[in-house]
């Protein structure tokens, strides 16, 4: 999906006063991790879903509902949910979710704030995944939620749900910014056993994840130390 097409999506949205931030793979990217992007992933407040949808629905001139799909084992979690479609574009669909479902609550305190995309440094911290799809600075006026609570609801959604999509995700992000056990231990709760217990065995497994054919020293996305402190400064993670 274009930039455009997403900016548009972001003002008809904002004109209703409905804050959004964009989850998903375009999220996966925005934290070092390459995925193709399949589908625009949107996350909103839960009372305000309806709202959203009746706004889509009413710009039937661009925008339709998506018909019935077969889901499988890595799209099942989008059932249920409303998912549109530009007319003129078929391939990739609008999914909406919620910040319950994605563990974003309180919504406002979990989104990347437009003065971290301010910052000097920001757009040379930018990840090649997401530059393949926009410029730095596009990147910096679309709404992303912060790393931590991010990573922190795929945890929970496979802990709770068992749904593998979290997991595989989880996993990911792990190798994308390099998650090590301090990092993870210095910002979430000891007594979340189930949340600690998971996530260190994602960062345990970092180096099995490297291939033996490629040059990385770091995880199986971060080539060098050199790049692994780049990312670092990715606004929204701390």
């Amino acid at each position: 999906m274009k930039y455009d097409d997403i900016r548009q999506i972001m003002a008809w949205l904002k004109e209703a006063d409905i804050p959004v931030c964009i989850v998903g793979e375009f999220a996966l990217n925005y934290y070092n991790v390459p995925r193709i992007i399949h589908d625009l992933e949107l996350c909103l407040r839960a009372g305000d879903l309806k709202d959203a949808t009746s706004i889509f629905e009413s710009e039937e001139t661009l925008i339709e509902r998506a018909d019935e799909t077969e889901y499988n084992i890595y799209t099942e979690y989008k059932r249920g949910f409303p998912r549109f479609r530009y007319r003129f574009e078929h391939e990739s669909c609008i999914v909406l979710f919620t910040d319950r479902y994605c563990h974003l609550e309180p919504f406002s305190r979990n989104i990347v704030s437009q003065q971290e995309h301010d910052r000097q440094d920001a757009k040379d911290a930018y990840s090649k995944g997401i530059l393949d799809s926009m410029s730095a600075e596009q990147v910096a006026t679309l709404p992303f939620p912060k790393f931590a609570p991010l990573f922190v609801g795929f945890c929970r959604t496979y802990i709770e749900t068992q749904e593998v999509t979290a997991a595989i995700a989880a996993e990911l992000l792990v190798d994308g910014m390099n998650i090590y056990e301090e990092w993870w231990r210095a910002r979430f709760d000891a007594s979340q056993s189930g949340l600690l217990n998971f996530a260190l065995r994602l960062v345990e497994g970092k180096a099995s994840r490297i291939a033996d054919y490629t040059p990385n020293e770091v995880t199986c996305f971060v080539v060098d130390q050199k790049e692994a402190q780049r990312i670092r400064m990715i606004p929204g993670f701390s």
